[in-house]
């Protein structure tokens, strides 16, 4: 893996992020802001706002693993601790009041502790892949400027971060290809389509109140498992040297 890629990476990602116009009219209607403004505090919460860190037992195997690694780990959460930020900034925009504990959250605190790294990495990636829907389809569908604005950065940085994944995962021999890949992506999908559950019975009330609709949500879910798992198994035949064959539909869905 190219440690340098991506501390280098990270650092220019610092680069060129202008702040939403947080004092720009403001014209959402009560019927919008009523879910929106638990949503965006429980995400605010949750997005880095909570131990910005690996937790599992054995998190520091990996983390020390090199100071390069650490370095990258390090960068990484630096970038949720600043998601934490914007949303703050969008909570207090729309009036709602910052969280400070919430049952989803602490359920996800306490299944990364008892889990080893290997597994709560795989979490916190399928975290950033549901999320990457959440913050796309408010994007899409809120009218307010500043806000779609705090999502553009997000997706940014959640893009990288999966980039990131992905490349850590193909640097240790994981694909979907081949019967082992074909069971490790099922097992991807299936945590992926409960993650996903997850996050639309928490905040699927907000994102029907913008506009988004569940096939459409269940539509974006699909592309993005589908559009990881392809570019996986691509970034692990390229390092082998060997042909890419995308399968049809996956090709399709990236």
């Amino acid at each position: 893996m190219n440690h340098a890629k991506w501390i280098a990476h990270f650092h220019r990602n610092r680069e060129q992020r202008p702040e939403p116009d947080w004092a720009a009219p403001f014209a959402l209607p009560e019927s919008v802001l009523k879910p929106l403004r638990p949503s965006l505090a429980e995400y605010q919460l949750g997005d880095g706002g909570g131990p910005a860190c690996l937790i599992a037992g054995d998190a520091e195997q990996f983390r020390g693993s090199s100071n390069a690694m650490r370095q990258i780990v390090d960068l990484w959460f630096a970038e949720e601790r600043e998601h934490s930020r914007l949303l703050g900034r969008a909570v207090d925009r729309i009036g709602a009041r910052r969280v400070h504990e919430h049952w989803s959250f602490s359920a996800f605190l306490t299944c990364r502790r008892a889990m080893g790294v290997r597994a709560e990495l795989q979490v916190l990636l399928l975290v950033e892949i549901v999320s990457t829907v959440y913050y796309r389809l408010i994007r899409r569908h809120c009218t307010d400027q500043p806000l779609r604005d705090m999502c553009s950065l997000i997706l940014r940085d959640e893009a990288g971060h999966v980039a990131f994944h992905r490349d850590r995962l193909a640097s240790a021999g994981v694909s979907n290809w081949g019967l082992g890949g074909t069971l490790w992506e099922l097992q991807f999908r299936l945590f992926g389509l409960a993650a996903a559950a997850m996050l639309w019975l928490t905040h699927g009330r907000c994102l029907r109140a913008l506009g988004a609709r569940p096939m459409e949500f269940c539509r974006e879910i699909h592309r993005e498992l589908s559009r990881f798992v392809w570019r996986l198994g691509r970034t692990a035949q390229v390092r082998a040297h060997q042909p890419v064959r995308p399968p049809e539909l996956v090709g399709q869905a990236a």
